[in-house]
């Protein structure tokens, strides 16, 4: 049997070439050249980095032992004695990482140690660090310094720069009297309702400090009462309210607040409640922090003393590198 065999060949040049093939003209032509960057442009890419923070920072040290071990991570910016945020990069690889810990947090870096509105004493970093999150900021150790019979805080702060020296003194630990026991519960029931709550009667109280306070006869009062909640479980699901109040002792008044914040949530809303963490004293005043809790995270937040009414003038953007996250509980 006899097999017909067809063989067709095409042959193109480099450059182009037409092919007839049963009456369709087919073109092939090479692709337009894809332009290159120039010089410049690479350069440009290749020194391009992520700024590191500006102005002096702001750590938050938590004491680990009461042999002064501290652990502490940069969590503000204090620019002028005012707080803003860090502006780190949404992410921080190992790159940035290792800018950011030889810049800010290097072996033997000596910071002055806050609590209580006073320079406590100094924290000197032991060039040791973590990772608590591999996208965040690290965790630095070191070692404080206090003055003898200082007691030690469980959170203080620390910073190099303008504001921060000036001669240590003693720090200790101060226990909430009757006098505050007396006037929480009045002056929680009056902001409450001030605030909108429609059961200020039903507040419990979740936490009481006493709050150093310098130049004051007694130390402040720090409260935190909540209206149908609980700072330790869930967000509730039925309408509920917090109350955080700052109060300083007069002797004709009483506690007068210096601070107050009442917030209406729950019905599907997340919970916004605050509790007192401590405070510093910077060039543009006192600064005072509070710990806000949401429905799944902490977070700091903060209120300059000045003249005018008070509020919150500054929060941490990002609950999941929160100092108060990475430093743990």
């Amino acid at each position: 049997m006899a097999r017909l065999v067809t063989v067709m060949v095409l042959v193109s040049s480099v450059s182009a070439c037409d092919i007839v093939w049963g009456g369709a003209s087919i073109a092939l032509e090479n692709p337009a050249p894809v332009p290159e960057a120039s010089a410049e442009e690479l350069s440009q890419a290749e020194t391009a980095i992520e700024p590191l923070p500006t102005g002096d920072l702001l750590y938050l040290v938590r004491f680990t032992d009461a042999k002064g071990g501290v652990r502490l991570v940069a969590a503000a910016s204090l620019i002028a004695g005012v707080l803003t945020n860090l502006g780190l990069p949404q992410a921080i690889d190992d790159a940035y990482r290792a800018r950011f810990d030889s810049e800010f947090q290097p072996a033997g870096l000596e910071l002055t140690l806050h609590a209580g509105g006073s320079r406590i004493g100094s924290v000197i970093l032991d060039g040791t660090t973590t990772q608590p999150n591999a996208s965040c900021q690290s965790v630095a150790g070191g070692h404080a310094l206090l003055l003898p019979g200082t007691t030690s805080p469980e959170y203080a702060f620390a910073w190099a720069g303008e504001g921060a020296s000036g001669a240590a003194v003693e720090y200790l630990a101060l226990e909430p009297d009757s006098r505050m026991a007396t006037f929480g519960p009045v002056l929680a029931e009056n902001l409450l309702r001030q605030g909108g709550e429609v059961r200020p009667y039903l507040a419990q109280r979740a936490e009481l400090q006493a709050v150093p306070w310098v130049g004051d006869e007694r130390p402040a009062m720090a409260a935190t009462y909540l209206v149908n909640d609980d700072l330790a479980s869930g967000p509730p699901a039925n309408a509920a309210s917090s109350l955080f109040v700052l109060a300083r002792f007069t002797r004709t008044r009483g506690y007068v607040p210096e601070w107050s914040e009442v917030r209406l949530y729950g019905n599907g809303e997340d919970r916004e409640a605050f509790t007192y963490l401590g405070a510093l004293s910077s060039s543009a005043g006192r600064i005072d922090f509070v710990t806000r809790y949401d429905g799944s995270s902490m977070r700091l937040a903060a209120s300059l003393a000045d003249e005018g009414e008070r509020g919150i003038d500054w929060m941490e953007e990002d609950s999941t590198c929160s100092a108060l996250t990475l430093l743990g509980t």
